[in-house]
């Protein structure tokens, strides 16, 4: 029973998932022989259907964690990506879309209307990456996105379109 859990495919695209991640220019990730400080990071919530689909919305900005104030600019996105379940594998690849909810800083989370998708072809953009989670309960991604023209035009400018992304996803 031991053996067949561990060789069992974690449930890892299935259900809700709150999620974290360091950002990268991809030029840099390229550039270097070892992985230098991010230059961003986001915090985000997904939800995956049983099937390998999955919806959910991230923010992100630029600098350190501890630089982060009232002030601070978050790009919001929603996702959609889907999972393909290997069997007897604790991976799966994943492929997806994104398109911009819009450009926020702390009041204006606390004063503003809801956020609107925006969906046109320079809002969106597209991502693909791979989850492993050798557990039920966390899991570590690996993602390239490339950033829509909208996003790329309100980010911060230290961000490039090509972004690496490193994070951990609880379940």
């Amino acid at each position: 029973v031991l053996l067949g859990a561990l060789a069992a495919p974690a449930a890892a695209q299935s259900g809700f998932a709150l999620k974290g991640h360091y950002i990268y220019n991809r030029s840099v990730v390229e550039a270097g022989q070892r992985l230098p400080a991010a230059d961003g990071f986001g915090l985000g919530a997904e939800f995956v259907l049983p099937f390998g689909l999955g919806v959910g919305v991230t923010g992100y900005t630029s600098g350190s964690v501890s630089e982060f104030s009232d002030a601070s600019n978050v790009v919001g996105l929603a996702e959609a990506n889907y999972f393909l379940k290997l069997p007897l594998l604790p991976i799966a690849p994943y492929v997806g879309v994104h398109a911009g909810l819009g450009t926020y800083t702390r009041e204006d989370l606390v004063f503003s209307d809801r956020p609107r998708l925006r969906d046109t072809h320079t809002h969106v953009g597209y991502q693909f990456g791979v989850r492993f989670q050798p557990i039920r309960v966390i899991g570590f991604d690996a993602q390239y996105r490339r950033v829509s023209d909208w996003a790329a035009g309100e980010q911060d400018v230290r961000f490039e379109r090509g972004q690496v992304l490193l994070g951990v996803t609880l379940f």
